[in-house]
């Protein structure tokens, strides 16, 4: 990314942002609700058009990704994506067709194991809890074995147990060689991540490790670092709506 903008109207949803990354990992996006994460998601894929700026994966301008391009993504929005009329199996077999997976028995077998969800992989979605249809949607995401996996907010809503299994599975992922994107308000999350962006109203605060980030800011936790960083920024932090360690709150529409 660099100088990334995008503005709808008088708003400014991301405010002149630069990165490079090469190689595996794990990237969290990091913020409160309205800064900026999902619209700089949503550039990232070519779901939106920059303002000004640009973006590339593996070269290429995501509004001009060709269908190989997007054959080595994967993306898992922030809502509910998968069919309710459908079992869990269905909708995973569904995307790996969308994706032109050749073995595709193997492909949602070993999606379907990633998940932990052989077991329930005959029943309807509208059987499953809440937990059950986002690791379904998790799935659909990786059946392709995509190079680059795009997760936007995956564990919001979800108990603890159940986060940490998810992000076993995204370390999984990255050992296996895959760029992992993962926006988040869970500072408690980052930890797990190789590197993190903050963002606050689609401005970049920083972008380290997360124990650069703590050593930057000479705190001990996650939560007084984001709190540092906006003091240094010039935002008055009890004016501020910090994310949240622990409980779970639904992204806003401009998050």
């Amino acid at each position: 990314m660099e100088g990334l903008r995008k503005e709808f109207g008088a708003t400014t949803a991301l405010d002149g942002i630069d990165l490079s990354i090469d190689g595996a990992g794990i990237l969290g996006i990091a913020g409160p609700n309205g800064s900026g994460k999902t619209t700089l998601i949503h550039c990232l894929l070519g779901l939106v058009s920059p303002t000004a700026g640009e973006a590339r994966i593996a070269g290429t301008p995501p509004t001009s990704f060709d269908a190989d391009d997007r054959r080595r993504i994967g993306y898992m929005p922030q809502h509910t994506a998968v069919y309710d009329g459908l079992t869990v199996r269905e909708n995973v077999a569904f995307f790996a067709r969308l994706y032109g997976v050749d073995d595709r028995a193997t492909a949602i077998s070993r999606a379907l194991s990633f998940v932990n969800l052989a077991d329930r992989a005959d029943s309807p979605i509208g059987e499953l809890s809440g937990g059950m249809i986002r690791r379904t949607s998790l799935a659909c995401a990786l059946v392709h074995d995509p190079d680059v996996l795009f997760l936007d907010e995956p564990t919001v809503g979800l108990d603890p147990k159940l986060r940490a299994s998810m992000w076993e599975g995204f370390r999984k992922r990255r050992e296996d060689g895959a760029l992992v994107v993962v926006s988040t308000h869970y500072l408690d999350e980052v930890k797990h991540c190789d590197r993190v962006l903050f963002l606050r109203e689609g401005r970049v605060l920083t972008v380290d490790s997360p124990g650069g980030v703590l050593d930057a800011t000479g705190t001990d936790e996650l939560e007084a670092a984001f709190l540092a960083l906006l003091d240094d920024d010039g935002t008055t932090p009890s004016n501020t709506n910090p994310p949240s360690s622990t409980a779970a709150t639904n992204g806003g529409a401009g998050s």
